[in-house]
This record gives structure tokens, C-alpha cells and sequence, in this order.
């Protein structure tokens, strides 16, 4: 059985208020591409489709539209709801995806055998994916209810919640058939973006033991960490990653599919095939003193750039976006480098097009640094609470 593994799309997705809908349309037709040269048996997409609760039209239509073509293949699909997906809007569109081949996992169920999809390849080989759509933590109370467990437990340890579903889900496994497990959670030693040598926090309580995946599972087909990497150590767990480089801290990084070839009761052979589409996203940091030479080299550099410029402190400044842009006007964002400059020359970047997100992010990380990937969900999770109506806002 072959099956290409793919996630975390973002369709809808603005870099600095530069929309990348036309790049992530090309990527989803390579896919596309791909699963009809790669006779793919199916296509499982491990949640974040959208970049928003509340997509717009353009993402909408590239999505639906990389379903119809696989529609048209005759190639199947298991679909995952993510964090940054509207569970209840998606789920509302399943019988309608049902008609095109597409099977959606969007929101959880008392009956764990309705997590289960089962796709049939045309070597008359059985696929069952058990398939666990974006929990956060007030999901999982939600979670612990359904299944008639005791919730002060589950909210104590998230990943003791995710291993009894796992568990469950693993019971679904079927002898004789290729048994695959898919979920968008970020797993123990996954690395994200832009940090290539720290690994996230084990203790994170947001995190999953890849030591909780049911005995058989052959594959675990991951998204949520947009940096493509294998995790844990039994190397069944991996991440595609993103289909583009989303952000600047995705610069650099190969993008790619993976092609998992696996027959019952044997161990996966997974194959990276690279994407060639999206453009390169760069940061080049520059001094006050270099910065006309060094824009004047950049010229030559394709793809978006983001400049970062340093000085010495009380240095004023001017004018300065201005002048990086009329050199080169593939520039997304100016920054100034916060250590050389004390915090009151240190201007915001433009706020302009910006998600909430994003402005969050701009405003921890000129106070703290990096944002935290526990702090990013749980403000992600407050906004579609109060987007969903379930807060006030």
C-alpha cells in the first residue's frame, strides 16, 4: 500500500501581509501531481487546512478544490481537524467532503469506532487510520466526559488523556490490514522551526509520549510542528511539515510529502519527496554602516526577504523602512536588532495586515523573546473560544 502523508496547509495564510494563497495553490496541485505518479492507494492530511477559525473565499476554494482533483484520480483521503481549524465548520461540511472521497475527522465521539476510517486500496489491501483531530486542553475535558472518565485526572495530565483515547483508538486496529495512527499534537523531542537543536520541553503538558502509540501501529502520521522530522525513537512517528515556508523562522527548510510504503504486519518504508513550490523566505541582517552595500548585494537574492538591522544605541534612524523598500521591494518586514538599540528606539513593525496572532507574537517577543509553543496555543485556543461564541471576548 502507498500513501502520501501531508499537513498543516494554512490555507489563507498572510506573511506579514503578504498573502501566500497562490504559492500554497501551487503546492497542493504538486500533490496533487504527485499522488497520480506515486499511485497513491490514499492521502492523509494531518490537520491545519486552514490558517484561520474563519477562512476567506480564495483559501477555501484552493482546498476544496485540491480534493476535487484527487476526487477525479479516484484517490481517497483521511482529513484531521487542527488547532488553527474550525472543528464544528468542518464538521458540518463531512457528508458533503463523504462525496468526494474525503473522510473527515473533526470533532471527537462517545463511540471511539467513529475516529476510526478504513480505505480500501485497489490491491484489496485494508488501511485503518485512527485519526484524533486537535485537542487542547478544554477539549480534552470534553474528551473526558464523552468517555465517562474522571476529569479532575485528565486535567491534570493532558498526555494521560491523549494515551487512554490512543488507547481506545487502538483497539479499532485490524489484523491482517495496515493499522496507522494520526493525530495533530506535538509528540515529546519534536523540534519546530527556526530551533534546529532545541528540542520542546517533555514536561510541556501539552505534549504526547511517543511511548503511548497501541501496540501495531505501523505509521504515525503527524501534523501541528511545521519543521519535517521523524520523532521518538521507534521512528514510526513523523512530520511532513508545512507545504511552504510560512514564516521567517521556517527559512531555509526544505518542504516536503511523505510517501509511506507498508503492507500488514510489516514495518513502513517512508520516502521525503521535497516540494519545489512556495518561495524562499530569508533573513539578512545587516549593521547601520553596511546597510546600502549589503541591500545593494541582496539584490540579486529571489524570494521574500525580512532585514534586520543593527546599530549602536541612540542612533536615529529615519526614514529606514523606506529606504530598504525603494532598494528592494521583495522586503516583507524592517526590524531593528532590540540589543543594539535601547527600548526606547525600538519601535514596533508595522502592525498593518497582521493577525491577533501575530501581533501577540511581535508584542512577547520584544518583551521576552521567542514565544512559547504552550503560551501560542493557549491564546489560540482563547481566541476561537470567544470567536465560537463560547466567551465573551
Amino acid at each position: 500500500m502507498r500513501v502520501l502523508h501531508t499537513a498543516d496547509f494554512h490555507a489563507g495564510r498572510n506573511t506579514r501581509g503578504f498573502d501566500r494563497t497562490p504559492e500554497l495553490h501551487d503546492a497542493l496541485t504538486e500533490i496533487v501531481g504527485l499522488a497520480r505518479t506515486e499511485r497513491a492507494d490514499a492521502v492523509l492530511v494531518a490537520g491545519d487546512l486552514f490558517d484561520t477559525v474563519n477562512p476567506g473565499a480564495d483559501a477555501e476554494g484552493i482546498v476544496y478544490d485540491f480534493f476535487l482533483r484527487l476526487r477525479d484520480l479516484g484517490i481517497p483521503s483521511v482529513v484531521l481537524a487542527g488547532n488553527h481549524d474550525s472543528a464544528s465548520r468542518l464538521n458540518s461540511l463531512s457528508g458533503l467532503l463523504g462525496w468526494v472521497g474525503v473522510q473527515m475527522v473533526a470533532e471527537l465521539s462517545a463511540d471511539p469506532s467513529r475516529l476510526v476510517r478504513t480505505v480500501q486500496a485497489k490491491n484489496g489491501e485494508t488501511l485503518v487510520v485512527a485519526a484524533i483531530p486537535y485537542l487542547s486542553e478544554r477539549r480534552m475535558l470534553r474528551a473526558a466526559d464523552l468517555f465517562g472518565q474522571e476529569v479532575g485526572a485528565w486535567r491534570q495530565r493532558y498526555r494521560d488523556g491523549m494515551g487512554f483515547l490512543m488507547g481506545q483508538l487502538g483497539q479499532h486496529y485490524q489484523a491482517g490490514a495496515v493499522n496507522m495512527m494520526m493525530m495533530h499534537a506535538t509528540l515529546d523531542g519534536a523540534q519546530p522551526s527556526g530551533q534546529r537543536s532545541v528540542t520542546l520541553d517533555i514536561h510541556n503538558s501539552y505534549t504526547v509520549s511517543g511511548l503511548q502509540f497501541p501496540a501495531g501501529t505501523q505509521y504515525a502520521a503527524l501534523g501541528h510542528v511545521h519543521k519535517p522530522q521523524v520523532v521518538g525513537e521507534s521512528r514510526i512517528a513523523h512530520y511532513p511539515g508545512s507545504l511552504i515556508q510560512l514564516d521567517f523562522g521556517e527559512g531555509g527548510e526544505q518542504k516536503q510529502v511523505n510517501l509511506v510504503e507498508v503492507e500488514p504486519g510489516r514495518p513502513a518504508h517512508v520516502t521525503a519527496i521535497p516540494l519545489a513550490s512556495g518561495r524562499t523566505l530569508r533573513t539578512l541582517r545587516v549593521t547601520h554602516a553596511d546597510l546600502e552595500a549589503r541591500l545593494t548585494a541582496a539584490r540579486s537574492l529571489d524570494g521574500l526577504l525580512k532585514v534586520v538591522v543593527s546599530a549602536p544605541a541612540g542612533t536615529a534612524l529615519p526614514g529606514l523602512k523606506d529606504q530598504v523598500l525603494r532598494m528592494l521591494p521583495n522586503v516583507l518586514a524592517v526590524e531593528l536588532d532590540a540589543d543594539a538599540l535601547p527600548e526606547a528606539l525600538s519601535p514596533l513593525a508595522s502592525r498593518e495586515h497582521l493577525s491577533r496572532l501575530q501581533l501577540f507574537e511581535q508584542y512577547y517577543r520584544e518583551r521576552r523573546g521567542q514565544l512559547p509553543d504552550a503560551l501560542r496555543t493557549a491564546f489560540l485556543e482563547a481566541q476561537q473560544a470567544v470567536q465560537a461564541g463560547e466567551v465573551e471576548a
